[in-house]
């Protein structure tokens, strides 16, 4: 028996749901295409009059369509609890190399533990707690700093340093604000990440999120006291470091 007002009501729920995901930047999965297989078989038998079919297809089509939209939104969260981890394993890196394991002793060891838990997390697939232990790693490591060094006697008169830094392909640590902040060059100190991502917000493609810089970029660095800046950073000139 052919139904078409039936066929014409699943039809349209389908259309529905499929056209604000058409408008989303998609991820490339199976659900979404065979979602789109069974809409156009759905429209082929609607048109050649076999509504039944038609019925049959289009609810199988917002089945899958479901399941696109379960499998992005849990990608979505595995992404964001991974871009914390990420965080918090440069936190902790960073803390060894400033001897935190020596000078901050108890909140160090507290933060590789965090930062076990929180891998442990992401591999079970308990999102929300990853990012809750990555969290709890960044904190406590968040005041975290290099010892006070002996103050050395240097001569009177401005710093000569580069004023703009181009973003590099570096494999082995690649460029972000925190990393060129830390460059002698620049701030030599990485805590002062935020006066570069401020200046450079226009420059990227994401203004709210610091992360995605590209190789390439051209930015600017503020002066932080009265160092002298001028012209671009060149990786064959020895510059002295920032006091």
């Amino acid at each position: 028996m052919k139904t078409p007002i039936l066929a014409v009501a699943a039809l349209g729920l389908v259309l529905g749901i499929a056209g604000p995901l058409a408008a989303q930047s998609l991820l490339d999965n199976q659900y979404y295409h065979k979602a789109q297989d069974l809409l156009k078989q759905s429209q082929s038998a609607f048109d050649q009059g076999d509504y039944d079919t038609a019925r049959d297809l289009a609810n199988q089509a917002k089945d899958q369509f479901a399941q696109s939209e379960a499998y992005i939104a849990e990608l979505t969260q595995f992404y964001r609890a991974n871009g914390y981890l990420s965080m918090a394993k440069d936190r902790v890196a960073y803390a060894k190399s400033v001897d935190a394991d020596v000078h901050y002793k108890d909140a160090y060891r507290k933060a590789v533990t965090d930062v076990g838990a929180a891998k442990t997390s992401l591999d079970g697939k308990d999102y929300q707690k990853s990012v809750d232990y990555s969290k709890d790693a960044i904190a406590l490591l968040k005041d975290v700093a290099p010892p006070p060094k002996p103050v050395q006697a240097v001569e009177p008169g401005p710093v000569q340093l580069p004023q703009y830094y181009t973003v590099r392909l570096i494999e082995s640590a690649r460029d972000c604000f925190w990393r060129i902040a830390a460059y002698p060059f620049v701030y030599n100190d990485p805590w002062k990440w935020r006066l570069l991502y401020n200046a450079n917000k226009d420059v990227l493609e994401n203004p709210r999120n610091p992360d995605l810089i590209e190789v390439g970029m051209r930015f600017i660095i503020p002066q932080l006291g009265n160092e002298q800046r001028s012209g671009d950073y060149d990786p064959s000139v020895q510059y002295p470091p920032l006091p």
